[in-house]
């Protein structure tokens, strides 16, 4: 029998590539294909990525049916009875949160009681004057990580409505404008270039982080506000146009509206956008109105206040639940949609808190308190509160069937506060001792240099008179402390033209010449109405002694307890300890240690039962804003995130009457409650 004819080695060879050659091209095939079929990931996913944050990205979870990473052809739509959303009729039940005013260490927990409230919707301003603190200088990191914050909605499931001004009103310093655009006075809000130019490029940044979120473009983000209450200031038309130009030339492509009271709607529209409305009540007869001046628009309340600011001096501001819950309802069966104005408020930390003037063309200054509890659903500390329940409940009954889950999750257990005891203070360094760890001096001369910051400015000079009196031919903007060889003399404000000394003050001794010096305190910048056209701080005219001797210029230094200056506090070698604390002279730094044993937890410092008058505390060099014995608030939130285990410090700068210890307590107290509007 014949044997088979075997291969060579060559042919062998040949035979076997070639069967691997057909293998690879099935195997990149089926590869091919599967790629193909997936959804196309988002560009969210590529900023994550290309910024190096570590929040995953929302594609990779299966959480949010509207909320998967791919690119979408149709968006909010607002050209009927009844938004729709991907064609489809959608109640837009949205709650407002700014992630500035709330540890991104919360952020998470505090959208996901919203979730739980049975809302869809998550609203946030965006505060120019902290993302863009000096010139074409900018700042999208910890708490200002707007893309983070935008992505953790996202992956719960909440789309979002963004305003990003420029100006945003909020009860926030000069309504989020910076403090160096007070320059331009009266051209604020215009489209006068000295305005304008700077609004151009700080949206190009913003809109940077913003675009790639949009919904059409795989995010979260299904409307944007056209600048806010213009019409409350206003009317000039070109100036709105101005801005939607902008954002649209930068990507924009989501829904646009503007919002404002019902009195300001036509003073603040842009033809073809749609005008949403804010209020606290008479919901019937102001939703009447909207539905009369847009008939064939879907209704919006952008702002139902949940319950209102405080001023200091004034008492805390409450909203019945009765009121509330009878607006509410009011809302819902008029068929509107609606984002709760404040569903949690949060914290005007540092230097940040707004103010209002006695009305609404000028007047007296009126400064917001450092808490912006608001009344709202969920307080300043994160807890529930009955109105947030309030909420659970009319939501499920005056909704349509499936705008509320039936089911609706159970929010996140709320963490308890505590008691840290009390702390001595153990240093202490004057105001005098702190001007070498400050900023170059300028010269008062210079009058568009300086005024234009945050916190305190400090005016020394020298006079040759034994001062008895002293007059500002002018204004204090807003309030001042006034010394003599360091010895306190008189407070001044704006209000106030000049003070008398006492010749024979027994303290001030020595031959001339005299120092003077005045601390000055911007109390923030006004928010509202036409006074934000004058917000350079300071002292606004001349000094003079004794009526004859004119102070010719000061040296003036920036106080705004900057995280360099805190640096060189900390680490200066000159505190006064011991025996000698008692002769530090106010206003001064006084520091502290105490220890966090374990995980850290939420607590608060409560400097009026601790016996300190006026000023600011830092904790491990974060700025928990300001106190003052008027009231109506009495204790500062320290959040958890701002504490370690083991010794934390804690610096009070203390303008007046400094205390021996620093308390600290497990429940917050705002002060004597007012209800509003009553």
């Amino acid at each position: 029998m014949e044997q088979p004819q075997t291969m060579g080695p060559i042919r062998f060879r040949l035979v076997h590539l070639k069967r691997i050659a057909v293998l690879a091209i099935v195997v990149i095939l089926i590869v091919s294909w599967y790629i193909s079929s997936q959804p196309e990931k988002s560009p969210i996913a590529k900023t994550v990525v290309d910024t190096g944050k570590l929040e995953q990205n929302v594609a990779d979870f299966g959480v949010h049916e509207r909320g998967v990473a791919k690119k979408r052809m149709m968006g909010l739509r607002a050209d009927g009875a009844n938004f729709t959303l991907d064609g489809k009729p959608v109640r837009l039940l949205s709650g407002a949160m700014h992630y500035f005013r709330v540890v991104p260490e919360y952020w998470r927990d505090r959208m996901l009681k919203m979730k739980a409230a049975g809302l869809n919707t998550l609203e946030t301003y965006v505060p120019w004057n902290l993302h863009e603190p000096k010139k074409y200088t900018y700042n999208f990191k910890g708490i200002l990580d707007l893309g983070r914050y935008l992505d953790i909605a996202h992956e719960i499931g909440l789309w979002v409505i963004l305003r990003p001004g420029p100006y945003i009103c909020a009860e926030w310093e000069f309504g989020g404008l910076p403090g160096w655009l007070a320059t331009v006075k009266e051209h604020v809000r215009t489209t006068r270039p000295v305005f304008m130019d700077p609004v151009e490029v700080w949206f190009g940044r913003l809109l940077a982080e913003v675009v790639p979120r949009q919904y059409t473009n795989g995010g979260p983000i299904i409307a944007v506000q056209i600048e806010n209450e213009y019409g409350g200031f206003s009317n000039d038309t070109a100036y709105m146009e101005r801005l939607k130009k902008i954002v649209e030339s930068r990507g924009i492509t989501e829904l646009l509206f503007t919002s404002d009271g019902i009195g300001g709607q036509i003073r603040g529209e842009i033809p073809g956008v749609l005008k949403t409305v804010n209020f606290q009540d008479n919901a019937t007869d102001k939703l009447q109105k909207l539905k009369k001046m847009q008939p064939d628009r879907p209704m919006m309340v952008m702002e139902f206040w949940t319950g209102w600011f405080d001023h200091w001096r004034e008492d805390h501001h409450i909203l019945r639940l009765e009121k509330f819950e009878k607006t509410l309802i009011e809302i819902l069966d008029m068929g509107a949609s609606v984002n709760f104005y404040m569903f949690h408020g949060g914290t005007n930390f540092g230097f940040m808190n707004g103010a209002n003037t006695q009305y609404r063309t000028g007047g007296r200054t009126l400064p917001t308190i450092t808490s912006y509890d608001y009344d709202a659903p969920i307080s300043e500390t994160g807890d529930l509160t009955p109105k947030y329940f309030k909420i659970r409940e009319i939501l499920k009954r005056h909704t349509p069937p499936g705008v509320v889950p039936e089911r609706l999750p159970e929010p996140p257990t709320t963490v308890g506060k505590f008691d840290y005891g009390r702390t001595t203070v153990t240093k202490a360094l004057s105001l005098d001792q702190v001007l070498p760890l400050l900023d170059q001096s300028i010269l008062s001369r210079q009058r568009t240099a300086h005024g234009l910051g945050y916190g305190y400015m400090v005016y020394t000079a020298t006079v040759n008179h034994k001062p008895e009196r002293l007059t500002v031919k002018g204004v204090i903007r807003d309030r001042a402390l006034v010394m003599i060889n360091d010895i306190f003399v008189g407070e001044m404000d704006e209000d106030t033209e000049d003070i008398k000394i006492d010749p024979e003050h027994v303290l001030i001794k020595g031959d001339p010449p005299y120092t003077l010096k005045i601390l000055v305190e911007n109390q923030g910048r006004v928010n509202y109405g036409s006074g934000i056209k004058n917000q350079i701080k300071g002292i606004m005219g001349d000094v003079y002694i004794n009526l004859e001797e004119k102070v010719p210029q000061f040296k003036v230094y920036t106080l705004d307890m900057s995280e360099d200056f805190l640096n060189k506090l900390t680490e200066h070698s000159e505190w006064t300890s011991g025996t000698e604390l008692d002769q530090v002279k106010t206003p001064a730094f006084y520091r502290a240690t105490f220890t966090v044993e374990g995980r850290p937890k939420d607590t608060f410092v409560h400097m009026i039962k601790g016996k300190w008058e006026k000023g600011v505390v830092i904790v491990n060099h974060n700025n928990l804003g300001r106190y003052w014995n008027i009231g109506p608030q009495e204790t500062l939130y320290l959040p958890a995130p701002f504490l370690k285990e083991g010794e934390n410090e804690i610096i009070v700068f203390e303008e007046r009457t400094a205390a021996p210890e620093v308390l600290f307590c497990d429940k917050h107290s705002l002060g004597e409650i007012v209800y509003f509007r009553e």
